[in-house]
């Protein structure tokens, strides 16, 4: 076993039943891929503020969700969401971390990458320039997204995607899975409850549209995000946001299926 990788199962963590310790962070745990098991927390995120009617304004703006669900419906969605985390055992630690409540329109899409392009990046960068006219937000993948884009083997992204086939969805966003391998994110999350599912491209453009400064800090350093739940046509790299100063981008990177601290993935949470 890789010697990164937690092996006793429990450090970190507030109770030997919850995948998640006192900070929020998912604890390392049954997996051969790399992650620290240690986290010193230098890179990490702050709370954004969350009030669901702006919320809702940016999300109704970038999906036209208005139609679907009222605004009063996807609060009461979000809130029985965390409510039902909070009775959870194994999951209500959880909430110790940073969470985004979200909304997804009802849509199916012949290629993930032609609808990052064409919607959900757009989405992002609109939602980011009206928060923030000051800063960017920048796409610097100089090629289409088409065809660029498969869902992860055994991640349970698929469910996401099933999902918005047949209504507007609800879900909460966990940038949880801190300093993980991508590799590691993808095994780790067969050993979570299947309520989790690993965070992709809609779902994570979605918690930047409902709050566009996940990742800004004054006070020190966020990590990068990657979208693990989806699996690039390039082997061993993947897409990911990532703050760059102030300002908001995405790319693509090579990982080589190894670790780095300041590197995140994100579990979403539907209802």
């Amino acid at each position: 076993m890789n010697a990164d990788v937690q092996q006793d199962g429990i450090a970190n963590a507030t109770t030997e039943s919850s995948q998640f310790d006192q900070y929020g962070r998912c604890v390392p745990r049954d997996m051969e891929a790399a992650a620290y098991v240690e986290s010193r927390r230098y890179f990490s995120l702050v709370q954004p503020e969350i009030n669901y009617q702006e919320t809702y304004a940016r999300l109704n703006a970038s999906f036209d969700i208005g139609g679907s669900i009222s605004e009063q419906e996807f609060e009461q969605r979000a809130k029985a969401i965390i409510e039902k985390l909070e009775n959870d055992s194994e999951l209500s630690s959880m909430l110790k971390g940073v969470y985004v409540p979200f909304a997804l329109p009802k849509a199916e899409y012949s290629d993930i990458g032609t609808a990052m392009e064409d919607i959900y990046l757009p989405a992002v960068n609109k939602a980011f320039d009206e928060f923030f006219p000051e800063y960017e937000f920048t796409n610097h993948y100089p090629s289409s997204l088409t065809g660029q884009f498969n869902i992860a083997e055994d991640t349970r992204h698929e469910s996401l995607i099933d999902a918005m086939k047949q209504d507007v969805v609800v879900g909460i966003y966990f940038p949880c899975l801190l300093e993980y391998s991508v590799p590691a994110a993808r095994e780790r999350i067969s050993s979570l409850p299947e309520t989790c599912l690993l965070a992709g491209g809609y779902d994570s453009a979605a918690a930047f549209v409902a709050a566009p400064d996940l990742l800004l800090r004054k006070d020190g350093y966020p990590p990068l995000l990657w979208l693990s739940g989806l699996d690039s046509a390039t082997d061993n790299a993947e897409f990911h946001f990532e703050a760059y100063g102030y300002d908001l981008t995405f790319n693509r990177r090579a990982h080589l299926g190894n670790v780095a601290e300041y590197w995140a993935s994100g579990l979403a949470v539907i209802g």
